[in-house]
This record gives structure tokens, C-alpha cells and sequence, in this order.
């Protein structure tokens, strides 16, 4: 194989492969919901009972070192003697956390075909970034990185009202089930339905205090149009108590890119209304 280093520029295609990605992808086809997933990325459904409360059901698993069936996969595909270096500290040779994703050719291409890149010259090094400048420790018998999918299929069911499918960044701050109930609320405005049921020793104050934070739940529900923004709003400023603050959410969302990481990771979010198809 042929790896030119003329004329690369910083957006060269090559810091694309040498970037990765996870992904999660649904398709749905004469009531059959088809979900492909890679990495750790999830796709999460929302039911909706026969006494109406929600319930949320993944359709994916996360292909990393927390599930014990991929990471027997990833141990198996290489020889005894590197079950100790191939997964390090929960990482795919100590330094990515999925076991699967698009692109991250350093993971995947044989070290004659990454040396041979990193040697063309100062152009290619110029487009790589210097943290995934050479080889990999012990990386002996490439590929570790799978871009392969794990396929589910669901029959859609009455119940079966939306779909979220989000990146990592969205579950480590919020719990699939507290996701589908906002989303759930969302939709259906139970939160302009539910009575509010004062106690025997509720005073007026009290009372009053309640219904206040009703009506500012309410204009939360109805501020955001769009489902998704919903979600990821109340991701971003949840003060703790089901409700976004303000002052919070315009902190996280001002945040310097490089300050940013350090409370949160890449967050995208799609919200699919099945009895909308």
C-alpha cells in the first residue's frame, strides 16, 4: 500500500481514520425497529404501561470492558499470552475504553502499514495529531478494534411510543429511566395532569410553594418545542431535584472547549416518535 505524504494538509482524510467514532443507528421497516450499534453509544425505547407509567428497555449493549461477554470476545481473538496487555485497566490496550468503532486505524492496521504512514513524512505528521503519533503499546497482533455491529430487531408494539438513541455523554449524566420518564412527560403533558394532593398539616405556605413549582415545571415542559433539546437541557442543568437551573445550564453550556471534557463528554441526541411513522 501506497501512503504519499505530499500535499496533506491538516484536513487530511488521514486524521479522519486516525479519529473514531461510535455510533448507534435505527431503521425501521413495516413495524420492525432494526438497531446497529457500535461502541458505547445506546438506544433506549419508551413504553408506555396500561397504567401509564414508562418504562424504559435498551436495545443495545455497550461494547466495552464492563460487559463481560464482549470483552471474553476481544480476549478471544487474540493468543493467551496477551490476555494481560490486550485489555489494560478497562481499556483496549490501555488506551481506548469501546471495543468497537469507526475508524481508529491505529488500532486496526498492521504495524508495517502504520509505520510505513508515520514515516512518510513531515506533511502526515503535520495532519496527525501527536497523541496518536507510533505504535501502540504491545500491539502484537492487530486488529483489536472491531468495526463490526451487533444487530437487534424489535417487533414495534402499541406500547412502543419513542426511541432515544444518544451517545455515552448522555448516560453517564442521566439514568435510562429518568430519560424516558422526561421525554414520556414531555410528550404526553402529565405534568399539567397530576393533582396536586396537600397533606393535613400543609399550611398555605406550603401549598403555595407547591404550586409555584408546578407552574415553573409546566413552563419548563413548554419552553422546549423540540424533545431532544428537552433532554438535554434537563442533562445540563438538572439541579437535582427533576427541574433545570438556569444559572447552571448557562455554566455548562459556556464552558471553554477545553475546560468542557472534564465535566462532560460528546453529547448527541435523537428522539424517534414510532407512533408517528
Amino acid at each position: 500500500m501506497s501512503l504519499p505524504g505530499e500535499g496533506l494538509a491538516l484536513s487530511s482524510p488521514l486524521r479522519v481514520a486516525l479519529s473514531g467514532s461510535t455510533t448507534c443507528v435505527a431503521y425501521v421497516s413495516s413495524g420492525v425497529l432494526h438497531v446497529a450499534n457500535l461502541g458505547d453509544s445506546r438506544a433506549v425505547l419508551g413504553v408506555q404501561e396500561q397504567d401509564g407509567h414508562w418504562s424504559a428497555i435498551s436495545l443495545t449493549n455497550d461494547h466495552n470492558a464492563q460487559n463481560p461477554d464482549e470483552l471474553q470476545r476481544v480476549l478471544g481473538e487474540h493468543p493467551p499470552s496477551e490476555h494481560r496487555t490486550a485489555v489494560r485497566h478497562d481499556r483496549l490496550l490501555g488506551l481506548l475504553l469501546p471495543f468497537r468503532a469507526f475508524g481508529d486505524v491505529r488500532f486496526k492496521w498492521s504495524p508495517e502499514m502504520l509505520n510505513q504512514l508515520y514515516e512518510s513524512g513531515p506533511n502526515v505528521r503535520s495532519a496527525v495529531s501527536g497523541s496518536v503519533w507510533g505504535l501502540p503499546p504491545h500491539y502484537l497482533t492487530p486488529p483489536y478494534l472491531s468495526a463490526q455491529p451487533e444487530i437487534t430487531r424489535h417487533l414495534i408494539r402499541p406500547a412502543d411510543k419513542f426511541l432515544v438513541l444518544a451517545t455515552d455523554g448522555l448516560w453517564e449524566l442521566m439514568h435510562r429511566q429518568t430519560v424516558i420518564q422526561l421525554v414520556g412527560d414531555h410528550l404526553t403533558g402529565l405534568q399539567h395532569q397530576r393533582p396536586i394532593i396537600p397533606r393535613v398539616d400543609m399550611t398555605l405556605g406550603s401549598l403555595q410553594r407547591l404550586l409555584l413549582e408546578r407552574q415553573r415545571r409546566v413552563q419548563a415542559v413548554l419552553e422546549d418545542q423540540n424533545t431532544a433539546t428537552h433532554l438535554l437541557r434537563h442533562a445540563l442543568g438538572d439541579d437535582g431535584y427533576g427541574a433545570v437551573a438556569p444559572n447552571r445550564l448557562a455554566k455548562m453550556l459556556s464552558l471553554p472547549s477545553d475546560l468542557a471534557r472534564r465535566y462532560r463528554d460528546d453529547i448527541t441526541i435523537t428522539v424517534i416518535h414510532l407512533n408517528e411513522l
